[in-house]
C-alpha cells in the first residue's frame, strides 16, 4: 500500500478518525500527506515547504535557477486538503528524546 493521499484519506475514514480523533505519530512522508503538501517535499517538512516559489513548468526543463529574493505567501506548496489537524499530529524524526 502506498503512502499517497488517496490511500490515507481512505484509512482514516475507514477508521472513523473524524470521531475518534486521536493523536498520530509519523515519519516525515506520512507527516507530509496529512497536512497535504505536494509529494516529493518530504525531506524538510515544515511549515516553510508549503510556500512554493518554483516554476512547475520549467521544473525539469531550466538547469540553473536564479536566487530566491521573493517569497510569495499567498502561494502554498499544498495540493490538497489537510487530513489531519498540525496539533494531533507528531512526527517521528523531529523528536528530540
Amino acid at each position: 500500500m502506498k503512502e499517497t493521499y488517496e490511500t490515507m484519506n481512505h484509512i482514516l475514514s475507514s477508521i472513523e478518525y473524524s470521531k475518534h480523533s486521536c493523536h498520530i505519530w509519523a515519519d516525515l512522508k506520512v507527516v507530509a500527506v496529512l497536512v497535504g503538501l505536494q509529494a516529493g517535499y518530504t525531506r524538510f517538512c515544515c511549515f516553510l515547504c508549503q510556500w512554493d516559489s518554483r516554476d512547475r513548468k520549467k521544473h525539469y526543463i531550466k538547469k540553473v535557477w536564479p536566487m530566491r529574493y521573493l517569497l510569495i505567501p499567498s502561494v502554498k506548496n499544498e495540493e490538497n486538503e489537510p487530513l489531519v489537524a498540525s496539533e494531533k499530529f507528531s512526527c517521528l524524526n523531529c523528536t528530540s528524546n
